[in-house]
């Protein structure tokens, strides 16, 4: 238990576990310490004065991009100090969320854009009392903690639905990493799309892979195997459609007329591409909002639900030019 956990559980600015409670009030009789009772003023001042910070996976996803900029922006009109870090490890020392735990005891909450499921820092944070609110992905702790998501297996179902009624018959998936809550969730709405329309699942048009616009463009090897060819493919990203778009050309391949491509994320480049990309919006402001509602909640001192919240907002279908019936269709 760190000295700033113990400080902003005294000043009431933080729920803890019992246990943790009990400790604390142990050691404060010890040292014959007395709390000042400070007055409702003073109390709104704290909860105010919490920096609010904003755990993101990198910037190299214009998705993170655009939502990291929505919640600064609801920051700074709700005058909430704001710091932003990255999850990952960079160097030979550990950076970003792990040296705002090990801060000065100035941090006030964590949103933590998820996209590791298993990091155990956020369990320690939450352990130690720090309202959590995790925002994009589920984490695998089990952590009372409110999670802001969108409906991925809905989004991802209407999306291959969409290709179906199109006229196509073998879509291919190129899904991300495979650990992902997101990835499973749009794995999912595929498959069962597939299914509701009578047509099989085809293993090897199924692809897994970060979010990057490198995997995007090496997928086509896989995708344009004599007689095993789709004529259309639904991408778990916008970042990885655009580096298939980007390497169509090379192998031959014309989009849409030879494959028909929808993404899911929204990213504003996705318009300027050519063809513009169809893809599955997701609602960006929305999820900012809701976010920096629920960790204001919580560093308030509003208890947490049981169980945690957990909101679910959908995904909105653009359908723009990288969408076509097939030639024999």
């Amino acid at each position: 238990m760190s000295a700033s956990t113990a400080s902003r559980y005294l000043r009431g600015q933080l729920n803890v576990q019992p246990e943790t409670a009990a400790r604390i009030d142990a050691a404060v009789r010890e040292v014959g310490y007395v709390v000042p009772a400070p007055g409702p003023a003073a109390r709104d001042d704290e909860r105010r004065t919490g920096v609010v910070a904003l755990v993101v996976p990198d910037f190299v996803n214009p998705f993170f991009t655009a939502l990291a900029e929505e919640v600064a922006r609801l920051a700074g009109d709700r005058r909430v100090p704001l710091v932003v870090a990255l999850s990952t490890r960079h160097g030979d020392a550990e950076s970003g969320l792990g040296q705002l735990l090990a801060s000065d005891g100035s941090l006030g909450g964590i949103v933590y854009v998820g996209m590791s499921r298993t990091d155990d820092r956020l369990a320690r944070a939450v352990a130690d009392g720090l309202p959590v609110v995790v925002i994009d992905e589920e984490v695998d702790l089990d952590l009372p903690v409110e999670t802001i998501t969108v409906d991925n297996y809905g989004g991802a179902y209407q999306a291959t639905s969409y290709l179906v009624q199109q006229g196509h018959r073998r879509i291919a998936h190129v899904a991300g990493p495979a650990e992902l809550s997101t990835t499973q969730d749009r794995l999912r709405g595929y498959v069962d799309a597939m299914h509701d329309a009578g047509l099989d699942v085809d293993p090897d048009l199924v692809r897994h892979g970060p979010y990057t616009e490198q995997f995007g463009a090496s997928t086509f090897p896989y995708l344009t195997r004599p007689g095993n060819a789709p004529t259309a493919v639904f991408v778990g990203s916008d970042i990885v459609a655009v580096g298939m778009l980007g390497a169509a050309e090379l192998h031959g391949i014309s989009i849409p007329e030879d494959l028909s491509v929808v993404g899911c994320d929204g990213i504003r480049v996705g318009q300027w591409l050519r063809p513009k990309l169809t893809t599955l919006e997701q609602p960006v402001a929305a999820l900012a909002l809701a976010a920096m509602d629920a960790i204001e909640r919580s560093m308030a001192g509003t208890p947490p639900a049981v169980p945690p919240a957990r909101t679910v907002l959908p995904l909105h279908l653009v359908v723009r030019g990288s969408v076509a019936r097939p030639a024999d269709g």
